[in-house]
């Protein structure tokens, strides 16, 4: 009896060990790396963009990241500034890491954001931030607190997002913030 329930007592370890110790890989499938690995990598990069002999945009980037799958860039540490049609800078900012989508016209910002608009007087502060230069969109997290700042008009809050077409902007979460008028006090 009690070599039965010994080789029993072994079976079952058997069973147990071989259970965890069992391989499932899948040979026969291959897995496409290209999207997750990229295809060319910058180091301390200064770019620039010119069309119509005019320079159009600047970026200085710690590392610069090109995928080949879908075309996107990454850049890290990211600065760059754009400039009207009078050669004059018209937006500059900067960002922790901005994601380039060319396919999609799209440009994610993340890691604290900050820009100026000179021609629009506009300057915003966020964590994140996403812009649609197609549709000119310009989205916000729904959490993320927003600093936006347009002439003497300074708000704070959630939910922030703006549209380039229309000018409008609105905040659907709370807001704070001060008008700062022109008038001086009478002594």
């Amino acid at each position: 009896m009690k070599t039965a329930r010994k080789f029993f007592l072994a079976a079952e370890l058997f069973f147990l060990l071989s259970a965890f110790c069992s391989c499932s890989l899948k040979y026969e499938q291959s897995e496409d790396t290209k999207g997750s690995v990229p295809e060319i990598i910058f180091t301390n990069v200064k770019f620039s963009r010119y069309e119509r002999n005019s320079q159009k945009l600047n970026l200085v980037s710690s590392k610069l990241e090109e995928y080949k799958s879908d075309g996107a860039y990454f850049a890290l540490e990211a600065q760059f500034q754009t400039w009207d049609t009078n050669g004059n800078v018209d937006t500059k900012g900067n960002c922790g890491l901005i994601g380039i989508f060319p396919q999609k016209n799209t440009y994610a910002l993340l890691n604290g954001v900050e820009i100026e608009n000179k021609s629009q007087d506009i300057k915003i502060s966020s964590q994140t931030m996403q812009w649609n230069s197609q549709t000119e969109q310009l989205i916000f997290a729904k959490d993320d607190e927003v600093h936006f700042t347009h002439g003497d008009l300074e708000l704070s809050g959630t939910g922030f997002s703006a549209s380039g077409v229309s000018g409008r902007f609105e905040f659907e979460g709370p807001v704070e913030g001060t008008i700062t008028t022109g008038e001086e006090e009478a002594e």
